[in-house]
């Protein structure tokens, strides 16, 4: 595309366009996390519909035992990415007013941002694909929802930067601004598990003293560990007894 004799203005300094960019991605992986949430649900939703009517050796799947466990663990990790999620638009709503130099809480949602967006994408898909497998070869025919929402579940992985992208960024400002470590102090309250806190330190400390080509070849299952831990994490702070 190309604009011949058009107009234009400034929606900043003139010096800080790459950083309007990357806010505007930022607030574009947040709802692309809220969008990744709400598809799983929807294909949960769908697939226990079906579930419910189809019957299997004489039996409603829903009531098949490994059915049910499947459910079950989708329903677990569905929270957990709602918690994920809704803590990145928790923390933009308190950020996004920040301009350059960025605060360590702006530094610590651009964290949580990028591994929101990972996580919730990566889920969705996997869920939709889950989906069209319970509704077995009917889930490919576009008479039922089931082959849409893979379709639709794999933009979401996509958009606004794909799995590596997220993951390059993120280790850019653990390495560069330390953000892991505000995370790690971000979740005190929630009570983590403090045994697989440790060990997930040991790990992205040991991986951050590696060369950087080094760094981004390992990096790939320590990022996937962290965003599993944090949405995990992410729950009620306990009552602390007086």
């Amino acid at each position: 595309m190309e604009l011949r004799d058009s107009e234009a203005w400034l929606l900043g300094k003139a010096d800080q366009g790459v950083y309007l960019i990357m806010e505007i991605l930022n607030l574009s992986r947040v709802a692309n996390s809220v969008a990744s949430v709400a598809l799983a649900q929807r294909a949960i939703s769908d697939a226990a519909a079906f579930a419910a009517h189809r019957e299997v050796f004489g039996e409603r799947l829903i009531r098949q035992p490994m059915a049910r466990q499947q459910f079950r663990y989708r329903l677990a990790l569905l929270n957990a990415g709602f918690r994920l999620a809704w803590e990145a638009v928790t923390l933009l709503n308190h950020v996004w007013t920040l301009e350059p130099p960025y605060s360590e809480r702006y530094l610590l949602f651009r964290l949580v941002a990028h591994l929101a967006k990972y996580w919730t994408a990566e889920f969705a898909a996997q869920t939709a694909k889950w989906s069209m497998e319970i509704h077995g070869g009917l889930g490919v025919l576009a008479e039922f929802p089931a082959e849409r929402h893979f379709r639709e579940a794999m933009i979401l992985a996509i958009w606004e930067g794909a799995p590596h992208r997220q993951m390059l960024d993120a280790l850019q400002l653990m390495r560069e601004k330390k953000a892991h470590k505000l995370l790690i102090a971000h979740l005190e309250s929630h009570d983590p598990d403090r045994e697989e806190q440790d060990t997930l330190i040991r790990k992205i400390d040991s991986l951050l003293e590696m060369p950087v080509a080094m760094q981004e070849e390992s990096f790939e299952p320590v990022f996937r560990r962290l965003a599993q831990f944090t949405a995990k994490s992410l729950r009620a702070p306990r009552r602390r007894e007086t």
